[in-house]
């Protein structure tokens, strides 16, 4: 039986905007290839592309809990398909210093398992400060994945991300 959360999370998934993100090569869910068996809900795995970089890949697969989704945002981190587990920090995507993208993607805080990011829900609930500061990424009911999928994207691709 479906819970509502997850009711909601594959309604977004079956969106205009979502499937638009897909069929461009954006984002999407992996393949049986990659993922045989999903994992049970509320953990979602979904990938991203990220811009070319040598020696990098070409996306990142992002390991997340969406539990209380819509009125709660997703928490996780990127995600191994080859280890079925957090990414190693020495495979994860790299930024300039003291770049927006560095520390989006910093492994020196909560031991790298959640996003320094205010979509991220440990980050946001420790940073009580975020939705004054930075009101356009405040997470709202009124979000959904593709909102995510957005934001992570530009950041994969602006010219901060070094590669790994």
């Amino acid at each position: 039986m479906e819970r509502p959360d997850q009711r909601l999370f594959a309604e977004d998934l079956l969106s205009a905007e979502f499937r638009s993100g897909e069929v461009k090569g954006l984002w999407g869910l992996p393949g049986a290839d990659i993922l045989p068996e999903p994992p049970p809900w509320p953990r979602v795995v979904l990938w991203i592309t990220a811009a070319p970089r040598a020696g990098a890949p070409d996306l990142f697969y992002f390991g997340l809990d969406a539990a209380g989704y819509r009125t709660d945002p997703p928490t996780g981190t990127l995600w191994d398909p080859a280890t079925l587990a957090v990414m190693a920090f020495e495979k994860r995507p790299k930024g300039k210093p003291n770049s927006r993208f560095a520390r989006v993607f910093r492994t020196d805080w909560e031991k790298g398992l959640a996003l320094y990011h205010p979509f991220d829900r440990v980050a946001a609930k420790s940073h009580p400060n975020w939705p004054a500061e930075q009101p356009h990424l405040v997470w709202t009911p009124q979000r959904t994945i593709v909102d995510y999928l957005e934001e992570f994207h530009g950041l994969l691709n602006c010219g901060d991300y070094i590669g790994v």
